[in-house]
């Protein structure tokens, strides 16, 4: 894979793959990042984000094409570190802050579990909602209202809601939203992650 930044500003990702990761943008063009600064905003960089199913000593296994669930190898380069988001914290006190210690060479590995307690917010289609996992339904919704809910607990294939932090007004107060949920099913996620929004 080859990464060539056009004269437009944007990232062209260049690979003989049919590429459909987890995650996958080009980035602002010089045109819009100048729009969006001028919005109080920031110039969105370019993302490509790979779920790893595995991994080595020697190698990640990550998924290139999340519709035909294949898989291929990145290979770990010795002069690179790795960390997980908590040891990079640890090391630089601040995820993501530039500091005398930045290594550009750092590839940040998540637990989902991690991954989804930090999310702004999730939503779900067809949302149903047990007092504990896939026992008792104490709440279903079938319109597909909007519910933004935030995380507390991942328990395999289910995870612990609560109302959205500064968005209980999505919320009916006089019903019970306190419970779990089914957030993935085998490699299927079944659930909508706002990772971070710009308000």
């Amino acid at each position: 894979m080859k990464f060539k930044t056009s004269k437009s500003g944007v990232t062209k990702f260049i690979t003989n793959l049919k590429l459909k990761p987890y995650e996958i943008y080009e980035g602002d063009s010089h045109k819009s990042g100048e729009k969006n600064r001028s919005m109080g905003l920031v110039r969105f960089p370019p993302i490509l984000k790979f779920r790893v199913v595995d991994s080595t000593k020697t190698s990640f296994k990550v998924v290139t094409n999340e519709n035909l669930n294949e898989s291929f190898y990145i290979k770990r380069d010795a002069k690179s570190a790795y960390y997980t988001t908590e040891q990079q914290h640890f090391d630089n006190n601040c995820i993501g802050c530039p500091d005398s210690n930045y290594n550009p060479n750092w590839n940040i590995f998540e637990t989902w579990e991690r991954y989804l307690k930090r999310a702004e917010y999730i939503s779900k289609q067809n949302l149903k909602i047990y007092d504990q996992p896939n026992v008792k339904v104490i709440f279903e919704d079938k319109q597909n209202t909007f519910l933004p809910f935030n995380i507390t607990e991942v328990n395999g294939d289910w995870i612990k809601l609560k109302k959205g932090m500064g968005r209980e007004s999505n919320f009916d107060a006089s019903k019970n939203f306190d419970g779990w949920t089914q957030w993935k099913e085998g490699d299927k996620i079944l659930i909508d992650i706002t990772e971070h929004k710009y308000e």
